[in-house]
């Protein structure tokens, strides 16, 4: 990615405040390196910021950040005395949005404004909303239009890119949005060069969203965990995750490389754009120069650019299990047929993580419930082919539950979702599986549409009919709580047959009028 319009400011500031202290560790030789990096992305790391805290933001507000930081980096070059250029880029960010006429009264962030210093940080990262349904749909752009508008202007482009996916992802860390930005990037390229473009967007842009979401609810599961119980919690979370990667690693190194990953993730999981960028290069480095000691599998991993480099350790195989190191017993899990239910029949397997979660939690909209469900089926897709199985599959839950759960402290959906939210960490997942239906839940006086049908309904094929059925699903069960789940599968089947049959009519939608009073009066009496 190139420089963009915002040269080298927050990297500036920062080097005022920092740049004196020398390298005293191997990981802190490539200091430099990292900040070059900042300097050359600052563009970007400033969008990621903005669009994460202010998220109802448009992006032209975005590019009067831009010219307003601009402004204020003219006054520090000229004159670097001045005490505003020795504050954090951090503060200045926040200062300078505060400032930004208008702004603050309009997006409803006045109360931030008047804090100052550690308060107005955490009041920003607690203004930040995981659902983001108050968001219009992702912009789709004809791939032609696309590849013009990337012709025209790359770095707009990419901008306007990630300022979307920015601010309907406000928790997941700079670096892996830096690292989605070439992956976008990279996908533009390629497939502007196709003749077939639409397909060949269509099938790289599956893949760029669930590298996305499988890092994102990753990241959120683990903020979650520091947010509401602290660095001890999310210490043992890491001594667990980091033996679990490198199985090789020796205790001492262990705990030293623990004191790096830990003290990153409280600017990392609060928006700290810059310093999560140098906290995340600084545990990159320190695990490459003890690669001996750490793991075998990451060497071409190291040799990559950032952020490359940090993505690439992350997802590389974890090393051979030491020969004197047991597996772990499948009676130690309480999960140990998820597997072979999925197998079994995968489209039951769905309909029933989907009816479970919306009957625990009917307040969560149905594009969260859908996700939930989707992400678990997707995960248990690479889960159930791994020789450990079943610890991939406790994993899988635990990010399951940090989904539901998020990571503001502010987050509520019903009083005994947020009592296993804000339980014993250790005892969490153990909470949420002894969950029902809620009690406190109130069903919605009408329908709202569920059994309107059109024409249109026959042009989803594949994974977006899927994804209708699913919605259908948990609409129903919001509607209709009451009912058991084999009436609800029943019923989701009379509606996949309905669907099936007035599609391979002629006139689909005066068969949908005709049959979907009997899927109604079904649902009155199951």
């Amino acid at each position: 990615m190139k420089q963009l319009k915002l040269i080298g400011f927050v990297i500036f500031l920062f080097f005022l405040t920092e740049s004196l202290n020398l390298p005293t560790k191997p990981q802190d030789v490539d200091f430099s390196t990292t900040q070059k990096f900042i300097e050359e992305n600052v563009g970007h790391i400033t969008t990621i910021a903005f669009a994460q805290y202010i998220q109802e933001a448009s992006f032209e507000e975005a590019e009067m950040l831009a010219k307003a930081m601009t402004e204020y980096k003219d006054q520090c070059l000229a004159n670097s005395t001045l005490s505003q250029c020795l504050k954090l880029p951090q503060d200045v960010l926040l200062e300078t949005i505060c400032a930004m006429e208008g702004l603050p009264q309009k997006h409803n962030f006045s109360h931030c404004c008047s804090k100052v210093n550690d308060e107005r940080r955490r009041c920003f990262f607690r203004n930040k909303k995981g659902d983001v349904g108050f968001l219009p749909p992702l912009p789709t752009l004809d791939p032609e239009v696309k590849c013009q508008a990337y012709k025209n202007n790359s770095e707009s482009f990419l901008s306007n890119y990630i300022y979307e996916v920015s601010r309907r992802n406000p928790f997941v860390f700079t670096p892996t949005l830096l690292r989605v930005t070439d992956l976008i990037e990279e996908m533009t390229k390629t497939c502007c060069e196709e003749q077939d473009k639409a397909n060949c967007f269509r099938i790289k842009a599956e893949a760029v969203v669930r590298y996305l979401k499988g890092l994102s609810s990753y990241q959120k599961n683990v903020c979650g965990a520091y947010v509401k119980f602290g660095q001890q919690v999310l210490n043992s979370i890491y001594i667990v995750i980091l033996s679990n990667k490198f199985p090789r690693i020796e205790f001492k190194e262990l705990i030293s490389l623990l004191q790096d990953v830990s003290s990153k993730y409280d600017v990392c999981c609060e928006g700290d754009a810059v310093q999560c960028v140098r906290g995340r290069s600084k545990v990159m480095s320190h695990i490459c120069s003890k690669q001996d000691s750490i793991s075998n599998n990451i060497k071409k991993c190291c040799e990559k650019k950032i952020p490359e480099r940090g993505e690439c350790i992350i997802n590389s195989n974890k090393d051979d299990r030491p020969n004197d190191l047991s597996l772990k017993e499948s009676k130690f899990t309480e999960n140990e047929h998820l597997c072979e239910e999925r197998k079994a029949d995968q489209d039951i397997f769905m309909a029933n993580y989907l009816i479970k979660f919306t009957k625990m939690a009917p307040q969560l909209s149905t594009d969260e419930v859908t996700f939930l469900g989707e992400e678990m089926v997707t995960a248990l897709t690479t889960c159930c082919t791994l020789s450990e199985e079943f610890a991939c599959v406790d994993n899988l839950v635990d990010l399951v539950v940090g989904e539901i759960c998020g990571v503001n402290e502010n987050r509520t959906i019903n009083p005994a979702v947020d009592h296993c939210c804000n339980a014993n960490f250790a005892f969490r997942r153990p909470c949420f599986e002894a969950l029902g239906a809620d009690k406190t839940y109130v069903p919605p006086s009408t329908s709202k549409g569920l059994f309107t049908f059109h024409a249109d309904l026959c042009q989803a094929h594949n994974e977006e009919l899927q994804r209708k059925k699913d919605r259908f699903l948990v609409n129903l069960v919001k509607l209709k709580p009451e009912l058991t789940d084999e009436a609800l599968l029943s019923l989701l089947t009379d509606f996949t047959n309905l669907v099936d049959k007035c599609c391979k009519v002629e006139g689909p939608q005066a068969c949908f009028n005709e049959q979907v009073p009997e899927l109604v009066a079904k649902s009155q009496v199951s």
